[in-house]
């Protein structure tokens, strides 16, 4: 057995509902394949839920890593930056979605069936946003983000293939980018 770790855990807990599924992975399974005991991973993690909140947000974080921070040193307009970053969003979430189901699946159940650590991730977002496109108005960031959680909310996940994503993204742009100031 490695040395157990938090960060081991959740590799291998990655692993395993990616393949399996969260409903077929429990903390013992996650503890005989990393050679330990069901136990030794309440030193790190207090129960299946921490453990799934702390995956979730891990894979989230690494899927919306461009968000973090956006990068703006070659635009040269606050709604080219509002329109990439909104983009980047809608397409991180949309290709995790068709890469990894299973995890988008956790990300789901707890991360956007949790509200306050929904609340955090939103919080995150419009904090994102905020450096990005140097608005200060967070209830317009909130807006924008409301606004484009059609292409972006896993309750909404399940359309998406229905449509066509970009067009439609790049429509309900053209509704929106006049609220944007330059």
């Amino acid at each position: 057995m490695k040395n157990l770790s938090k960060e081991l855990i959740l590799e291998t807990a990655h692993r395993m509902v990616a393949k399996q599924g969260m409903e077929k992975v429990n903390l013992s399974k996650v503890a005989t394949v990393l050679g330990t005991s069901h136990a030794a991973i309440y030193k790190y993690f207090t129960g299946k839920e921490e453990l799934w909140t702390a995956l979730a947000s891990s894979w989230l974080n690494h899927e919306l890593a461009i968000l973090f921070p956006f990068e703006t040193e070659n635009y040269s307009s606050t709604k080219a930056i509002v329109h990439d970053w909104l983009w980047s969003l809608s397409e991180s979430k949309y290709q995790s979605y068709l890469r990894e189901p299973e995890m988008f699946k956790l990300y789901t159940t707890y991360i956007d069936g949790n509200p306050m650590v929904w609340a955090r991730h939103i919080e995150d977002l419009v904090g994102s946003l905020k450096v990005a496109s140097k608005i200060e108005d967070n209830e317009l960031l909130r807006a924008l983000l409301l606004a484009f959680s059609w292409f972006s909310s896993p309750a909404f996940a399940d359309k998406w293939l229905l449509i066509d994503f970009k067009k439609e993204f790049e429509g309900l742009w053209k509704l929106v980018v006049a609220g944007v100031s330059e």
